[in-house]
Order: structure tokens, then C-alpha cells, then sequence
């Protein structure tokens, strides 16, 4: 039986739950990974337009001004209030090196919308972001356990890794183009980060990789694989709440001073739940929903066929 096939995609009202599922997509923007690429690529530039040089202990470095608010310190865990830099960080990267933005954005174009074809654009924003998270967070846990009081963290790499990492585990027989020239198979690609990232940060190869942050790309290696592996979904975390969050809380007050029955907004009620499954079939597969939320949708099938025989 196909999805529109199901009594609770079928008529209901003017017009079918899908139907107003569907419309609400096409208000949505079409590619995650562009947009955060655009994000990405629009702070480094804001970032460039007010670099300085200042020294440092790793000597002359270029500095924008969003540097001490966007990347994570040492001590960013010690300071509540800054613990967004564990996200903001992703979308800075080092001015000294304009290939550092560049490889990122240029993987995350080729593999972050392979990944988001797979994942959808919900879930393909919050893995990227979670994984940048998950880099910060061991960036500034690898400062303090080397004994660093001085080190920061900027780039993508994390996230990005992880979603490489990610594509090479859904695709691994799928050839990338190493240098835009030489065929390799994902699963040696993503072979070699592993490889290499774990000879970078237990120095086998001596001072290789300079200033690169060893711990924040096998964080997101690590991320990547383990999604993967563990079957992992962040439906769940549906940022779209927070929105309607007051709104939310303000109903919940008022049906607690006063509670009437009334079955036409049962009903209402019902149909916007059907909605929003509905929603999350389409985004993350039916096998996403949880038992709560099959029952709703048999409960809304039931009614709705209880309606048309009456």
C-alpha cells in the first residue's frame, strides 16, 4: 500500500493531509547543505573584511574581529556563557589559509548533498550541526587533557568529515575524483582520513598537519560512523518547536484553568498531528515514527473511515 493510498492520506476537508504536507514543502528551501554553505562562505568573508595581524605564540597570525566571539578556546567549557562558540566555530575558518575554507565547502557541497538526499534536509541540518558540536566539545576536552592553555579551534572539518565519513559508509563502492582527476573508491577515501587523522594526532609522522586540529576531525569521524552504525535519527529534535514554543505553553495554561470538551477540536487536533507525521514520513521514512505515533495515525484512519460509511 503505497502513502497515498492510506485512509489518512485521503480526504479530509477541501483538500488531503498530503496534500497540505506537500504545500508546506514547497515553501521550504530546496538544499541544506547549500544554505549552510552560504552561511559558512558569508562569515569568512565578513570575518576577512576586518582581519589584523597580531602576534601570537605560533607568531604573526591574520585576525578578523569575529574571532574571539565565533571559535572555541581552551576554556570555552569553563564559561557557560559562551558554550555556542562550540557551534559557531564551524563557521569560522583560518584567514591565513584561504584553502582551509575552501576544501571544506567544496566537500560539504559534493558530499553533504548526497548525504541530505539520503537524510533529508531536517535531519541533514541537525547531523551537521551535532557533529560540529561533538568537534568543539572534544577540541576543548583535547586542549585540556595536553596540557594547552593558550589553543583555539576554527573550521568545518569536523562536520565535515563526518558527513564524508557518512557518504562513504551509505555509498562506499561510489568513485570520487581525488584531484579532480584520479578515480578512487569512497571506502579508500574515507580509509585514509581515518588512517591519517589517527597517525596525525598520536605523532607518528612528527609535526605533520602544523596547526591542524587532530582531535575535532576524528571527534567527527567518529560522529559520522557512529550515526551510521548505531542507526541513530534526531527527529526528535525538531528546532522548529522552539518557534511555537510560547504559544504552545500559553495553551497549555489556559486548558489548565479550564477544561471543556469539545469535539471539533479533538478533531482539528487530530488532522494537524496527522500533519506533522505525516511530515516526518516524508523527511525520515515511516520506519522513523515512533509506537506513539503509529497509533495516532491508525486512531485518524479509523475515524476518517468511520466518517465516509456515515
Amino acid at each position: 500500500m503505497g502513502l497515498y493510498d492510506r485512509d489518512y492520506g485521503r480526504e479530509y476537508g477541501d483538500e488531503t493531509a498530503w496534500d497540505r504536507h506537500q504545500r508546506s514543502q514547497d515553501k521550504k528551501p530546496k538544499s541544506a547543505a547549500i544554505i549552510l554553505m552560504i552561511i559558512t562562505v558569508v562569515v569568512h568573508f565578513v570575518d576577512m573584511m576586518s582581519t589584523q595581524t597580531v602576534e601570537t605564540q605560533i607568531g604573526s597570525q591574520s585576525l578578523g574581529w569575529l574571532y574571539p566571539y565565533f571559535a572555541t578556546f581552551h576554556d570555552t567549557a569553563l564559561k557557560p556563557w559562551t558554550w555556542y562558540q562550540f557551534l559557531t566555530y564551524g563557521f569560522l575558518h583560518d584567514q591565513n589559509e584561504i584553502g582551509h575554507v575552501l576544501f571544506n565547502m567544496v566537500g560539504l557541497f559534493f558530499f553533504g548533498r548526497a548525504v541530505e538526499q539520503k537524510l533529508g534536509f531536517d535531519e541533514f541540518i541537525r547531523f551537521y550541526l551535532l557533529s560540529m558540536l561533538a568537534g568543539g566539545i572534544a577540541g576543548c576536552a583535547g586542549f585540556w587533557l595536553m596540557g594547552i592553555d593558550q589553543g583555539s579551534v576554527v573550521g568545518a572539518s569536523g562536520a565535515v568529515l563526518a558527513t564524508t565519513i557518512l557518504f562513504a559508509c551509505y555509498n562506499p563502492n561510489a568513485e570520487i575524483l581525488l584531484m579532480f582527476v584520479f578515480p578512487v573508491k569512497a571506502w579508500i577515501v574515507a580509509t585514509f582520513f581515518v588512517i591519517s587523522n589517527v597517525s596525525g594526532a598520536l605523532g607518528i609522522f612528527g609535526s605533520m598537519g602544523g596547526s591542524t586540529s587532530f582531535t575535532v576531525h576524528l571527534a567527527g569521524i567518529a560522529f559520522g560512523l557512529l550515526y551510521y552504525y548505531q542507526q541513530w535519527n534526531f527527529a526528535w529534535l525538531d528546532f522548529s518547536k522552539l518557534s511555537t514554543m510560547k504559544q504552545r505553553m500559553s495553551q497549555r495554561s489556559r486548558r489548565m484553568k479550564l477544561k471543556i470538551h469539545d469535539p471539533d477540536r479533538k478533531i482539528e487536533n487530530e488532522a494537524s498531528e496527522a500533519d506533522r507525521i505525516l511530515a516526518k514520513i516524508h523527511e525520515s521514512g515511516e520506519e522513523s515514527l515512533t509506537s506513539s505515533e503509529r497509533k495516532t495515525l491508525e486512531r485518524y484512519s479509523r475515524r476518517q473511515r468511520e466518517r465516509r460509511q456515515s
